[in-house]
């Protein structure tokens, strides 16, 4: 909810000329459910926030934990797992990924496993065609499918797809 209610927020802020612009993302998914529960009859789409409470915004780090200081105190930034320190998504990483969360939200997964323990009994990769282009990661099967699994901010995410692309072993 309060996501919610940062988004909202972030949509008036932005439109207000006297701001500086702040751009944001929220990752949704499409879920379905019955229209009528009792005779499970009809199906409605909606499209709902994914990981609940993650809001991406962007900026620098000392920028967007001022900005949260004097407009939203009650938030922080997450931290990155393995750094330990607030966690950094470049621009060239982000933006892809934006682009298939709007065309094809459903092919990508957030997972509650962290990065590293896909890392076992895996070769590293790095995507060398495709909206990916330069990710590296695993391909690991995920519910009967290959999938690219890739530290996004310190946190697991699988891509649907991307296994018919090209790639080279990233050498460590």
């Amino acid at each position: 909810m309060a996501a919610k209610g940062m988004e909202k927020w972030l949509e008036k802020f932005n439109a207000d000329e006297k701001n500086t612009k702040q751009p944001y993302f929220i990752h949704k998914t499409l879920r379905y459910s019955y229209k009528d529960e009792e005779k499970q009859q009809g199906v409605k789409k909606t499209l709902e926030q994914s990981v609940s409470g993650l809001v991406f915004l962007q900026g620098t780090v000392k920028d967007l934990q001022e900005f949260l200081a004097d407009y939203f105190p009650q938030f922080h930034l997450v931290k990155d797992r393995s750094l330990g320190r607030p966690a950094s998504i470049k621009d060239s990483i982000m933006q892809p990924f934006m682009n298939v969360m709007k065309t094809h939200p459903e092919q990508v997964t957030f997972l509650r496993d962290d990065f590293e323990k896909f890392a076992k009994d895996h070769v590293k990769l790095r995507v060398l065609s495709g909206p990916f282009k330069d990710y590296e990661g695993y391909i690991v099967r995920i519910d009967r499918d290959r999938q690219l699994v890739f530290d996004f901010g310190g946190r697991a995410v699988a891509i649907r797809g991307v296994h018919k692309e090209d790639f080279e072993v990233v050498e460590e």
